[in-house]
């Protein structure tokens, strides 16, 4: 009876899950033959849907568009693949629980429309050297002295300038680089952190439906034009007029959400440019890899090794001073399912990636066999790989400043002209985050009411 009431329960969960995932399809569209609205969004990640919400809250009128055929840009969960809710990008609920008056207003919206969410612990980490498992009483240690340095660096350099030689000579240094950041080293700048992060609610957790299922349903009633590519945004003339593959939209003012990584590659014209400082800020918030391959294995692996859900799984980089360590960082039994992420970051990510998918699986599957024996494909059922910088329409997963260039963000999120702002992940004061994405929306929308010459009504 236990069992099947699990079973039951699961398949009540990713019907639930389905269902809202097949909402992504079914927003209530709208036609570029609406003339002349006030604002025109472009994008519909978390910062899009939260300025086109806003705006229509403050009774303006506005059109979203969306290059993708679905919402959610890198907050996205997929019940296809693997048949269990698959988040192929944003996966962790930051500031889970309110501090000070500030919290993650999606979860608190999930936690009162009777989401599944939960805290990870971080007790279960697993750290394996070579296929015996360590008890960290040498990794951890180093890499309490890392952060340490970390949280005081009070440069804008690369961060690997900070780390004294005899840190970097330890055996564990190579392992414990890829635990906490996305970026390697010599290309991370703490001081991005400790002066541009504004510290919001406590803790992080998960979601058992999805990030992707749950942001969905916060923003069911946001209409969108899916498949409507930006092409050229021209700001000269009195009003803005964007440019798209299925036609023209004039407003009276435009809110780019889109990514730092298409902003830099030139995807959209700006007629005339925009202050150089602008791309410069492009350039310097730039995108990180963050490579995701998904595994999905039998139970009985989980049960043989005693994996509880959400175990993280560390295992020891046998190389010294490296750049960008090959390692891939897991989360196993992800939320309870069959299924387990394995992450890569980094230079390292991106030479993976170039090697191809059918590389990137066997890398994770030989390190595994490494670890838990040279048998362990018979636990194994299917592989999903996810690369956010080979999606043209986000080239890389999250932003993060470049050393010395940590004083550009504040450049990144200034509007132009009275007629173009900016949103987005890269321009939140809780970067990286999907609710930090949303808030930045609202202080876009916020910040143009109060300029009622923009929006003004015609007579």
């Amino acid at each position: 009876m236990k069992n099947m009431l699990l079973t039951n329960f699961r398949r009540r969960e990713f019907l639930k899950a389905s269902a809202y995932s097949v909402a992504l399809s079914a927003l209530p569209q709208i036609s570029l033959a609406q003339s002349n609205p006030d604002v025109i969004v472009i994008g519909a990640g978390s910062a899009g849907l939260s300025a086109t919400a806003k705006l229509l809250k403050n009774g303006k009128s506005v059109i979203c568009i969306e290059a993708m055929n679905r919402i959610g840009g890198r907050c996205f969960t997929d019940n296809s693949i693997f048949g269990v809710p698959y988040d192929t990008g944003a996966h962790w609920l930051h500031s889970l629980h309110g501090f000070n008056g500030y919290y993650n207003q999606i979860a608190e919206y999930g936690k009162n429309n009777k989401f599944n969410i939960y805290d990870d612990s971080y007790e279960d980490d697993l750290l394996y050297d070579g296929n015996k498992i360590d008890d960290w009483s040498d990794a951890w240690p180093l890499l309490k002295k890392i952060n340490k340095i970390k949280w005081n660096t009070e440069e804008d350099r690369p961060f690997i300038d900070f780390i004294p030689e005899s840190l970097r000579n330890n055996e564990w240094f190579d392992t414990v680089q890829k635990i906490g950041t996305s970026r390697d080293f010599d290309n991370f700048s703490p001081y991005d952190d400790n002066v541009n992060w504004i510290s919001g609610g406590k803790g992080d957790g998960f979601v058992k439906e999805g990030y992707g299922t749950l942001l969905a349903h916060y923003r069911k009633d946001v209409p969108v034009k899916l498949n409507t590519v930006a092409n050229e945004i021209k700001w000269d003339g009195k009003n803005v007029k964007v440019e798209t593959n299925n036609g023209t939209i004039t407003a009276k003012a435009c809110i780019v959400t889109v990514s730092t990584g298409v902003l830099n590659s030139g995807k959209i014209k700006f007629t005339p440019n925009l202050p150089e400082k602008k791309y410069e800020a492009f350039d310097g918030i730039s995108m990180g890899n963050y490579y995701r391959i998904t595994l999905q294995l039998k139970q009985s692996f989980y049960k043989k090794f005693n994996i509880n859900p959400d175990n993280y799984l560390y295992t020891k980089v046998n190389t010294k001073n490296s750049k960008s360590p090959k390692t891939a960082n897991g989360l196993l039994r992800v939320g309870g399912t069959n299924i387990s992420f394995f992450n890569t970051k980094g230079q390292f990510a991106k030479d993976l990636e170039n090697e191809g998918e059918q590389a990137s699986v066997d890398f994770v599957l030989n390190d595994l066999r490494s670890t838990f024996g040279s048998d362990f494909d018979k636990y194994f059922i299917k592989a999903h790989v996810t690369d956010w910088s080979s999606n043209p329409y986000t080239i890389g997963s999250y932003a993060g400043a470049k050393p010395g260039k940590a004083h550009l963000r504040a450049f990144l999120k200034r509007p132009v002209g009275n007629k173009i702002f900016f949103a987005g992940e890269a321009t939140a004061s809780q970067f990286s985050t999907v609710h930090g994405a949303d808030r930045s929306g609202e202080r876009v929308v916020e910040s143009l009411i109060k300029k009622p010459e923009v929006l003004k009504s015609e007579k």
